[in-house]
């Protein structure tokens, strides 16, 4: 009895040794996304005679021992969130009686900020309790992550849609296809130290020179910002070259490298997900590609984009000074040169869209860069900078700045310049207004002048001879828009009426930009001239040319246009419609000119270079069936001198297109001409050529 009683419960292990071993799921079943019966093998594999092999169980996760810091960090975090929660808002009377930010007594008391690290950079956040506890839950994510570190980097894919905003390029396009020759990328890198990097100061020279030579390798063997940077310091660079320079340099077209290497800045931007970055130097890189699309793509958008720029700057709490913040004097003086020349770009773009600085933050005090070298400064110092007495490489963008600081703080400028050229009548501006007007700009006058005195010497350089240029300029033209036109010499002669004083505006707009042509093209820099030429305004003259055949205006009208022309060999591309336009526009005008000097004479005056071109780039010849633009100028022969009393259309017009040049009505130079079966009056990407990429 007992050895049967043993014999069954030895028998019991060998009857349970052959029930079905449980597993997970095996590996076919995962694969075909079927039911798995979770058996040893399991019946899919059975019924397919193939091998069930289990899939391997994950590793068992090792339990956690609570964490001391964790939890001291846990509770400080719940006690700053009730803190957070009584605190008390503003009310609206104390909002209501802040001062203007500028005023010293405001920017004693306003909320400091607080800087808070994310994601290898830093970010700002105006409500210093909020940032200390982003900095307590930030601290915890770091125990524990170091206590369950995973080594799968994170993706670098963008998934906030910033390809949207830059543009898409191809996705099969690989970066590394993009980068400059080894022999290729120091020259393009001197050629901006030499062009552009006096006029603009967001790079640090000595900090950035040393990944030039990780460049060269041919991994290129350089951190992604660092690599965005360089490709829009590379894109830069392409732009300060002229055609004939890119070729010999490059050993392809000026036009090929322009979209190779924005091609690179948008594909290394987006590789850098720069919506979401908190890196200086991926906004460096985004901001010298801003400075590239000026006078290569529509002006609004390039102000919209800029606005972009700003948030995100605001974002890293460049709006705040760098001293506030309690940042070394390095960083602060970099993110000041940063900050400044955003506001200039967006002054600039604000300007040329007739529209205003709306997105700076209310509450910047960012103050304006030292008086210094790049040698000077470096990152490991302690001491605050100090300006140097005398000339330095920052001379010209210390006057920018000034510049851009009088566009600022001017609100309503546009409108001075529009009431100083025709009286407004009640609507307009009072006397005292335009006086105090012209009194910031005589201060403006006294500053730039101070700063010249202080810091520049010509003998130190082509930037500082630019310098003295761009100050006589910015005042000589500033001047003569804020000047009544009644009081030059030529009102009663050729200037008759509002009509007469816009042209005679655009013949000393286009002036002004020759003589920033001579000026800049001797020192190096005409490619920073040839930015801010005006479409718009050289496409009125050559309207006005159709219809006014004589005059001292009119003689210097056909002047300047063939300087235009000499400068800007783009315009000789016909299939831009913008420049087909024009190009009508001036044979006509050109054809009536022959025939008042042929009848003044008896000669045919000598046919200038572009009109031999244009007549030779015309299609069928299409500048002989175009009409003529109506005519808006009545002879001074038949007319008395008129008051400017009320808003003249034709004239508001124009001014109105000196600011805001895409607004221009083109009805006032009749039909555009169709060209190539498109309908009259179609633009598609007006003035910017098939060159423009977005």
């Amino acid at each position: 009895m007992a050895s049967s009683q043993h014999g069954s419960l030895l028998a019991a292990p060998a009857i349970a040794s052959h029930k079905p071993q449980r597993i997970l799921a095996c590996v076919l079943c995962q694969h075909r996304k079927i039911k798995c019966d979770r058996t040893f093998p399991c019946a899919n594999c059975t019924k397919a005679n193939v091998k069930c092999t289990p899939s391997t169980p994950a590793p068992a996760r090792k339990r956690r021992r609570p964490n001391q810091d964790l939890q001291e960090r846990l509770a400080r975090c719940e006690e700053l969130l009730k803190e957070y929660a009584t605190e008390k808002p503003e009310s609206p009377t104390a909002r209501a009686s802040q001062t203007p930010l500028y005023d010293e007594a405001y920017t004693k008391w306003q909320p400091q900020g607080k800087l808070v690290k994310e994601d290898g950079g830093v970010r700002f956040m105006d409500n210093f309790l909020l940032g200390t506890i982003y900095d307590e839950l930030r601290a915890m994510r770091e125990i524990i992550d170091d206590d369950d570190h995973d080594d799968t980097p994170d993706s670098m894919t963008p998934d906030d849609n910033s390809e949207l905003i830059l543009g898409a390029d191809s996705p099969e396009q690989s970066i590394e296809d993009l980068w400059p020759e080894a022999g290729h990328i120091f020259r393009l890198w001197q050629i901006y130290l030499d062009r552009v990097n006096p006029l603009t100061k967001i790079i640090h020279v000595p900090t950035l020179q040393p990944y030039l030579a990780e460049a060269l390798g041919t991994t290129h063997n350089v951190p992604r910002n660092i690599e965005a940077l360089l490709f829009s310091i590379f894109l830069m660079a392409v732009i300060s070259l002229t055609p004939d320079e890119c070729q010999a340099l490059l050993g392809y077209s000026r036009e090929k490298a322009l979209q190779r290497y924005s091609s690179a800045v948008r594909l290394s931007l987006l590789r850098m997900n720069f919506l979401k970055s908190n890196d200086l130097t991926t906004l460096q890189a985004l901001v010298i590609y801003l400075v590239s699309l000026q006078g290569r793509y529509n002006r609004h958008a390039s102000w919209i984009l800029n606005g972009i720029v700003i948030r995100m700057a605001q974002k890293m709490g460049l709006h705040r000074d760098g001293e506030v913040l309690g940042l070394g004097p390095f960083d602060t003086e970099m993110r000041r040169r940063l900050w400044w020349q955003i506001i200039m770009v967006d002054a600039k773009y604000a300007i040329f869209s007739g529209l205003s600085h709306t997105l700076l933050p209310r509450n910047w005090d960012t103050k304006p860069p030292k008086n210094v070298n790049d040698a000077d400064i470096y990152p490991s110092a302690t001491e605050p900078f100090q300006d140097r007495g005398g000339p330095t490489e920052m001379i010209f963008c210390l006057l920018t700045y000034k510049f851009a600081r009088f566009l600022v703080d001017t609100p309503g400028l546009e409108t001075m310049l529009m009431a100083s050229q025709t009286e407004l009548g009640p609507d307009g501006p009072s006397e005292e207004q335009m006086r105090d007007y012209r009194a910031t700009l005589e201060i403006l006058g006294k500053e730039l002048l101070d700063t010249l005195d202080n810091y520049c010497d010509p003998t130190a350089g082509p930037v500082h001879e630019m310098a003295i240029d761009m100050r006589k300029h910015i005042i000589h033209k500033m001047t003569e828009l804020f000047m009544p036109p009644k009081q030059p010499t030529e009102w009663g002669g050729e200037v008759r009426n509002s009509k007469d004083n816009a042209f005679k505006i655009a013949v000393g707009t286009l002036e002004h930009n020759s003589a920033n042509y001579s000026s800049a093209k001797d020192k190096g820099f005409l490619w920073f001239s040839l930015l801010h030429f005006q479409l718009e305004v050289f496409m009125f003259l050559a309207g006005q040319l159709c219809h006014r055949t004589e005059g001292t205006l009119v003689e210097r009208a056909w002047n300047e246009v063939g300087v235009i022309y000499t400068f800007h060999p783009e315009l000789f591309d016909l299939s831009n419609k913008a420049y087909m336009t024009i190009a009508i526009f001036i044979l006509r005008a050109w054809k009536k000119r022959e025939e008042k000097l042929f009848g003044l004479s008896g000669q045919l005056p000598d046919t200038p270079f572009y009109i031999e071109k244009l007549r030779l780039s015309m299609p069928d010849e299409a500048y002989k069936t175009e009409p003529t633009p109506p005519n808006p100028y009545t002879p001074a022969s038949l007319v008395e001198p008129q008051e400017l009393v009320g808003s003249d259309p034709a004239f508001d017009q124009f001014l109105g297109s000196y600011l805001d040049g895409p607004a221009l009505e083109w009805d006032m130079f009749g039909s555009v001409p169709a060209t190539g079966g498109q309908p009259a009056n179609t633009f598609g990407n007006f003035g910017m050529g098939p060159s423009v990429e977005w």
